[in-house]
């Protein structure tokens, strides 16, 4: 059994905002239980709203601040200010992101209590809906719709 994984050295999802590493079981087979990813935005850069249909979540700001939203059932929005040292809590199925809202990079550790979480972005989302519903149901025209993403955003903000 390998008890040791070179986590921030290995390859990660790179974006023009940011990069995500990930250690769940498939990678890092002694994570039974959980898995653990390394985020790192830049200035202004955000993590696309999501869920985590099987997995509650926990965040610990290592370094930067950060805004982390959560909407839950009800209408039940937080509005979370971290800092360097903070932690916050994501009950599983809530919709969240992590937006960087210091003046240089953010670096946060995200604990899931799955060992193969599962996400499903916004952006996944709002594409997978033909326009014309969506147009419907939020009452707005679909030519308005057709700039929103047809990919996969994951991180975002930063142009």
């Amino acid at each position: 059994m390998e008890n040791v994984f070179r986590f921030e050295s290995s390859p990660a999802r790179s974006f023009a905002a940011g990069t995500l590493h990930r250690a769940s079981k498939r990678n890092f087979p002694v994570l039974q239980g959980m898995a653990i990813q390394a985020l790192h935005l830049k200035t202004g850069a955000v993590r696309e709203p999501h869920i985590h249909p099987n997995a509650h979540q926990l965040d610990y700001c290592v370094g930067g601040s950060a805004t982390v939203g959560i909407i839950g059932p009800e209408g039940d929005r937080q509005l979370l200010e971290l800092q360097t040292g903070d932690i916050s809590f994501v009950p599983q199925g809530f919709v969240h992101w992590i937006e960087n809202t210091g003046q240089g990079e953010l670096h946060f550790l995200v604990v899931l209590s799955n060992p193969e979480p599962e996400t499903i972005e916004l952006s996944e989302m709002l594409a997978g809906v033909p326009r014309s519903t969506l147009a419907k149901a939020l009452g707005v025209s679909e030519e308005l719709l057709e700039r929103m993403p047809k990919e996969t955003v994951t991180i975002g903000g930063v142009m």
